[in-house]
């Protein structure tokens, strides 16, 4: 069984530097990498959205988030503005310039999408996102039990 958790590891790892290695490729003229189009598209699905919540919503910490929002910002993609009620709140908003860039990812996960299950079935398909969901929600799962130990523990 150790064995076969291993091999999880070992797939789930070369999809991840592939698929970030194959949108790093295809963006790269846009001058924004594969960690960033993550971001972009989550600013771009829910307008205003704050720093935290961008964060909450990826399981990122906040140095990652704020890293990638400064390098959008900086090439015209994202713009901030402070919440009027609380200063220490910023809301992240997409320009004019990044939506031919949104549409654009949007074709590149489809294709990359569609090329690494090449030859599933639709149920197939469905299959693996159900697992992959699974995974996910249980490495989530995991990962707060042990932060909250090691809290504990302080």
């Amino acid at each position: 069984m150790e064995r076969q958790s291993i091999t999880f590891l070992k797939y789930i790892s070369i999809i991840q530097r592939n698929t970030g290695r194959y949108f790093d490729l295809s963006l790269e003229a846009d001058q924004i990498g594969s960690g960033q189009q993550f971001f972009l598209l989550r600013i771009a699905e829910n307008e205003g959205i704050t720093m935290y919540d961008l964060a909450r919503i990826g399981s990122f910490d906040k140095g990652t988030v704020t890293k990638a929002v400064q390098k959008m910002v900086q090439q015209g993609y994202v713009r901030i503005e402070v919440d009027e009620y609380d200063k220490r709140v910023r809301h992240l908003y997409i320009t004019e310039q990044a939506r031919g860039l949104i549409e654009r990812v949007y074709d590149l996960r489809d294709s990359w999408n569609a090329q690494i299950t090449e030859g599933f079935t639709p149920e197939e398909r469905e299959q693996v996102l159900h697992l992959l969901e699974r995974m996910a929600k249980g490495s989530c799962d995991s990962l707060s039990k042990l932060i909250e130990s090691k809290e504990e523990e302080k």
